[in-house]
Order: structure tokens, then sequence, then C-alpha cells
């Protein structure tokens, strides 16, 4: 390890600075790290050090996705309507509901997977 710091020009402080920041505090917690060739740190903790996950534990989780965005500076992105099943009567009718008469009016509006929305109004 000692000869590798020194090749690469990256001092035992650099390398610990870098795995605190990583959230690794204890390198006794860590089975690997990685120089990645721009300079930035991988880690692979120990098996009994990582984050337990919901398949660990055998739970099962829904889809979470991403939003879509369907407004955006106040034009309806015409490319989303079909992927999101949404007509422009609905999506005006969305804006309606939170007080805004114009699509003009909305700085950007988006809708995720469970069908909530955010809406943003532009600033007068």
């Amino acid at each position: 390890m000692e000869d590798a710091l020194r090749k690469t020009r990256y001092s035992l402080n650099d390398l610990m600075e870098q795995l605190r920041i990583k959230g690794y505090f204890n390198i006794h917690d860590i089975e690997y790290a990685i120089l990645e060739t721009d300079g930035d740190i991988s880690v692979l903790p120990k098996s009994q050090k990582r984050p337990v996950t919901p398949a660990d534990l055998c739970i099962q989780t829904k889809y979470e996705g991403l939003p879509v965005s369907v407004v955006v500076d106040g034009k309806i992105k015409e490319d989303v309507l079909k992927y999101t099943n949404l007509s422009k009567e609905q999506i005006i009718s969305e804006i309606q509901k939170r007080g805004i008469n114009s699509i003009d009016k909305v700085f950007f509006a988006c809708i995720d997977p469970e069908g909530n929305w955010f809406v943003q109004e532009k600033e007068r």
C-alpha cells in the first residue's frame, strides 16, 4: 500500500481524508479502497459493515421511479403526453386546482409515478 501511495503521490493523510469523506472513519471497516483514474476513491466495506437493505430483511418495496417533467417554462412538453397517459386537458386541470389559471404562468410542473404533482408558478 505504501508503494502504491508513493507512486500516485497520494499521501496517507489524503487517503484517510477521502475515506472519512466517504463516511469511513475506521480503516478496519474497509475491505478494499480503489483509487480511480479521476482521483476519487471507491470503497468496498467489509460485509459486516455494509448498510442493511430491505432485501437483507426480505422486505418488499414498491417501485419508486422518477418524476416526469410535464410543463417547463410555461410550455407543455408534448413528447411526455403519450408516456404519461395524460391529455393537455388533464394537465390544465391539475394546474387550475392549484390556483394557476394559465399554463404560461407555470415555471415547472412534474408528476411522480404515484400520480403526485409538483407545480411551481413563475415569479411575478
